[in-house]
């Protein structure tokens, strides 16, 4: 059996096992079990053991089956009829938790990875909960489809294999006939050939981890596999963009479905974020009488061919986003976006025309699963995430390690900030008050930035005579005038000065302060330079910022 038959063979059992545990077993879906045939014992024994109960209940079953399995799947799972305890209740919470309560901290764990997968659980009954046996099933098997055998076995023990075995100890103990005692000992073989496969797969990607494997792709080849990429993801690129009613062309990111349609030979225009931090997002929906939280409607996940500045910028914004606010306190909006995207780092054919990104140590990526040079007829590929070797098998081997951009047009030498003085010496430097005729606070710069985070929120009100409607954030810019505005009209920013002050404090200083990483905010992709309409130039900025700075300080000697 290969790779994708094993894998085609898992989701069916995981699907199955989902269903039977979910709600009660129709006539039809009891005639597909009674029409399973025995054949060579497994070598499984909870299998084996499983699949003769099920064959002793439809040797024996009763007449009317399906509604004496539909009181004993009451009986098992809702304790219909059964004195207080006698029940084999299907959530992890009321096994893990000291109260026995459902809704307990294993119900709120599994949300949580339901948010951060962007996944829901509209395909099964209204009432269940996410630590419910079939949801967790279900998870179990988009891991299988997205992500790798150390995840998936980490939730199995985690999760599954924490519970199920006493779950089904009390299957048996309740149930009246020996259909669900059947499924219940299956399923645990199963989940330990599942424990079984996966650990082994596990170490064996480790032990291949030590080499990094290479590969020769004529342009065909790596269509193929896009192609094969866009069955389960969507994939974007740099791409030349002719918007509507213009004959202006942008490099935006946007879907490829070949590797001719990359652009390379400079920087896009507009970053990535879009694609993982939307410029609308709705955060929820509300009625006169309540609140529904927004889901993510598109399951596939997301693959960016981008260069090391932008997969930099992405680390800044997970920071923000994820850990500004300590581990617990991720920003699941963002979070169940980010977890989608799998990362193809894009070589630079070179220096892009206003980029710095050597001046800012951003020049340089390691945090990828695959690594791409773009040739006229052939593309080299390195594999960082073994997980991916697969999908290059038969395709030629090659020595190829990526280059890295060590030399561009701009240089910046950033300010020396040795403490709270220098930043009160360097918030009042009057080197800012030239911002306030030059910059038109357009927010332009802020908007083609990869790292810039701001946002507003906007309720919409879908009409005068109703109060339906839906919570969006949208994104914001500190250069905008009316941005610090407080609701008296009263402004704590009040001049295009002051916000340049303040990003460029951000950008240069306070980031790397905030989090202690050794790095700045701004990653030196030059994107604000060419967007600017007054040809404000950040790598100028910074630079001349130092200088003053410098000369405060001596002056303060």
């Amino acid at each position: 059996m290969n790779d994708n038959e094993l894998l085609k063979a898992r989701l069916a059992y995981y699907s199955f096992f989902s269903r039977v545990f979910e709600k009660e077993l129709t006539e039809d879906k009891l005639g597909q079990l009674a029409a399973m045939k025995s054949g060579t014992p497994t070598g499984n024994e909870d299998i084996d053991k499983g699949f003769a109960l099920l064959q002793r209940f439809f040797a024996q079953a009763p007449e009317n089956r399906a509604d004496e399995l539909a009181a004993d799947f009451a009986r098992i799972f809702l304790a219909a009829g059964q004195a207080k305890g006698k029940a084999a209740f299907p959530y992890e919470s009321i096994y893990t938790s000291k109260e026995k309560l459902l809704m307990q901290d294993a119900w709120e764990k599994m949300a949580g990875l339901f948010r951060a997968k962007g996944l829901s659980l509209s395909g099964v009954s209204a009432d269940i909960k996410e630590d419910h046996i079939a949801a967790e099933l279900l998870y179990a098997a988009h891991l299988a489809k997205e992500s790798g055998a150390a995840e998936q076995l980490s939730f199995l023990e985690e999760h599954l294999l924490n519970w199920v075995p006493a779950f089904l100890a009390d299957i048996n103990a309740v149930a009246a006939y020996d259909l669900y005692k059947g499924l219940g000992q299956m399923l645990l073989g199963f989940l330990l050939e599942e424990q079984a496969y996966l650990t082994q797969a596990t170490a064996k990607a480790e032990s291949s981890d030590a080499t990094l494997k290479s590969y020769s792709l004529s342009t065909d080849e790596m269509d193929r596999f896009i192609a094969g990429l866009k069955t389960e993801y969507r994939v974007y690129a740099p791409k030349i963009v002719t918007h509507r009613g213009s004959t202006r062309q942008v490099i935006r990111f946007q879907e490829i479905s070949s590797v001719r349609e990359i652009y390379n030979e400079d920087n896009s225009d507009f970053s990535p974020k879009e694609i993982y931090y939307p410029i609308s997002q709705t955060m929820f929906y509300f009625t006169e009488s309540e609140v529904t939280e927004s889901r993510l409607k598109d399951d596939k996940g997301i693959v960016l061919i981008m260069h090391p500045c932008d997969i930099n910028a992405l680390r800044r914004l997970d920071n923000i986003f994820l850990h500004n606010g300590g581990e617990d306190n991720a920003d699941m909006y963002y979070e169940r976006l980010r977890r989608k995207v799998k990362i193809f780092m894009l070589e630079c054919k070179q220096s892009g025309n206003n980029c710095f990104c050597v001046s800012m140590n951003s020049n340089r990526a390691d945090n990828y699963d695959l690594a791409l040079r773009l040739g006229d007829n052939a593309v080299m590929v390195q594999v960082q995430n073994p997980e991916w070797n697969r999908h290059f098998s038969g395709c030629t081997q090659a020595a190829f390690e990526p280059r890295f951009v060590t030399e561009n047009r701009r240089s910046v030498h950033l300010p020396q900030i040795d403490g709270i003085e220098d930043v009160k010496l360097a918030s009042a430097l009057p080197y800012w008050s030239k911002f306030d005729d030059k910059c038109i606070s357009c927010g332009g710069c802020n908007t083609v930035c990869p790292t810039c985070s701001c946002f507003d929120t906007v309720d919409v009100i879908y009409n005068e005579t109703s109060r339906d409607g839906e919570r969006r954030r949208v994104w914001s810019s500190c250069m905008l005038d009316t941005f610090t505005m407080t609701a008296g009209g009263a402004r704590a920013r009040k001049t295009p000065g002051a916000n340049m002050r303040f990003k460029a404090l951000h950008k240069a200083y306070d980031y790397g302060k905030r989090f202690d990483c050794g790095e700045n905010m701004c990653v030196g992709c030059g994107r604000c330079i060419t967007r600017c309409p007054k040809e404000l130039d950040f790598a100028d900025t910074l630079n001349e910022f130092a200088d003053a700075l410098a000369q405060a300080k001596k002056g303060g000697e």
